[in-house]
């Protein structure tokens, strides 16, 4: 099966498909090349971008203890005691890579992405092979799933920027949530390039084995459910909703519950179960799992902005079902895509605290419907239109660029223009350029805190320093620093006066705090004086940066 679609691609749709591949990867690298280029004199580039920058640091973190030899992770964001339970085979990989060959974390986080993107792009031609077999419409619906966005760059100025509140951001998902669309994930990081790569194939391989009736398809998809689910467990709920949703069809359609249906379900069940056991493990014996999961709310935004966050892909995807239904043409195949966005949309609003990112992989259903959609409405214009008019109007493949790049990529425009403009935005440089001085810092805490020390800072520094010390903070990510709110919230307070030593004593023997880190971002928070307090220590001094040793009896 799968080598039958293969063996029908041509010659030049092999070149589209490579061209398109460089394209996608210098297109989404050029932006972290800029953000190197315009680093400032004596500053370093910190590797962000636009889009969640207090995210890329863990990821980080994760690289770093890879790299330092500790392939069972840590949460350095946190200084409570822990044990080594937390295993993401993803990040370990890539921190092995980066010791291996000697790269930077930085440099092996884009590295690996890259390397997964024609991993990703290769599987969505393959879906698209499968869904049209007219070379023209595979070429159009390979566009779509790479490239198309909704409208939410369109409805952005007339909608507020600033509502976020505990995780619900009501704002267009297509202009900052990377799980929204292709384009996004492709330029945010390498284990959502994967991982959205591995949803389309595991459901796809799962429903051929049931077309099929190939126990090997129902097999392959298990292990890579397998796969999915150990690095990125977020998208259980996905996988089986979708994956049961769709067995319950079959059961009402044939008037019977299939037993045959059952085992392919059973054989993938089986195969992905040890992920699955070892997470359901860890969230009942693992206090930091199940703090992290309680923390991890990402709420999507109001129904109306989702649907505007994808704009005329779910128009054309409503016009495509219905004209797939009316003409009978609506087969398993798209009964399949069908459920696949219904039971996505369905854990969209669910109760799950991150529920935002059940998103991730639903344009694709959506863009496969959405370019029939086109299709259907390219030949009811043949109809109704003169030839004449035809051919330049819609039978015109550069009008039809320009058409498409109007209404199916204002937001990406948006993105690409904004991932440049953020390297001169004074309000980022801190985050994105750190001084020279902080880092050389942070090379010494790396050189002389040990794995059970905890450092102090501002929650700017404690985001920077876990990435690239492999040594933990008190506070400095709003999921993984466990009570997030509150430790924000004494850090201000440790930072913002300059007496109540007494309680500042008492603040740093209960969190088991070792070092002070003492910056001009720390400075600016408020009127502590580390060098005035005999409970502390300077034991480092670089320009404007100090770091002090706690001295308690």
């Amino acid at each position: 099966m799968l080598q039958a679609l293969i063996k029908s691609i041509t010659k030049k749709e092999w070149c589209f498909f490579i061209i398109i591949t460089v394209f996608i990867i210098i297109t989404t690298t050029i932006p972290y090349i800029y953000g190197w280029y315009k680093t400032p004199p004596d500053s370093t580039y910190s590797g962000l971008h636009s889009l969640t920058p207090g995210d890329i640091h863990v990821y980080f973190s994760y690289i770093e203890q890879a790299r330092q030899g500790h392939l069972v992770q840590l949460d350095l964001y946190s200084g409570e005691p822990q044990g080594r339970v937390m295993f993401n085979g993803f990040w370990s990989f890539t921190g092995i890579l980066a010791k291996a060959f000697h790269l930077s974390n930085i440099v092996v986080f884009q590295l690996v992405r890259i390397l997964f993107i024609p991993l990703l792009l290769f599987i969505l031609y393959l879906l698209t092979v499968y869904y049209f077999p007219n070379p023209r419409w595979r070429l159009v619906g390979f566009i779509f799933l790479v490239f198309a966005s909704g409208l939410g760059a369109a409805f952005s100025f007339v909608l507020e920027n600033n509502v976020y509140k505990k995780g619900w951001y009501n704002w267009p998902l297509d202009l900052w949530a990377a799980e929204s669309n292709t384009l996004l994930t492709m330029l945010q990081s390498g284990h959502l390039v994967l991982s959205t790569g591995l949803i389309i194939a595991t459901l796809f391989l799962f429903f051929i084995s049931l077309e099929h009736k190939k126990i090997k398809y129902s097999i392959i998809s298990g292990f890579l459910a397998l796969i999915l689910f150990q690095f990125h467990p977020f998208h259980v709920p996905t996988i089986f909703a979708v994956i049961g949703i769709y067995i319950l069809y079959l059961f009402i359609k044939n008037k019977k519950i299939g037993f045959n249906i059952l085992k392919h379900a059973f054989i993938f069940f089986a195969i992905s179960s040890p992920s699955l056991a070892y997470y359901f493990w860890l969230s009942r014996s693992d206090f930091f799992t199940q703090m992290r999961t309680y923390q991890n709310i990402c709420l999507t935004p109001s129904w109306w902005v989702t649907i505007i966050s994808y704009g005329f892909i779910l128009a054309f995807t409503v016009y495509g079902s219905y004209q797939l239904f009316k003409n009978k043409k609506l087969e398993n195949k798209y009964i399949f895509l069908v459920v696949w966005i219904v039971a996505q949309s369905i854990l969209v609003y669910s109760p799950l605290p991150w529920q935002r990112r059940m998103l991730q992989g639903l344009q694709i259903p959506l863009g496969i419907l959405a370019v029939w959609g086109l299709y259907y409405f390219f030949y009811f214009l043949k109809r109704k239109i003169s030839p004449q008019n035809f051919n330049f109007f819609v039978n015109n493949k550069y009008l039809a660029v320009i058409l498409f790049i109007i209404f199916f990529c204002p937001s990406q425009i948006f993105n690409w223009v904004r991932e440049f403009s953020i390297f001169t935005d004074k309000r980022y440089i801190e985050q994105l350029y750190p001084k020279n001085d902080k880092l050389i810092a942070f090379h010494w805490l790396k050189d002389n805190a040990t794995l059970d020390n905890v450092i102090l800072s501002d929650i700017i520094n404690g985001n920077l320093i876990p990435g690239i010390t492999g040594r933990k903070v008190f506070a400095g990510h709003g999921v993984e620093t466990l009570f997030f709110g509150s430790k924000s919230e004494q850090v201000l307070w440790f930072y913002k006066i300059n007496n109540l030593d007494d309680k500042k004593k008492k603040f740093l023997k209960e969190n088991d705090i070792n070092f002070i880190f003492f910056s001009e971002s720390e400075a600016e928070v408020g009127d502590f004086e580390p060098g005035q307090k005999n409970y502390l220590r300077e034991v480092y001094r670089s320009g404007q940066v100090y770091i002090y040793r706690v001295m308690l009896e």
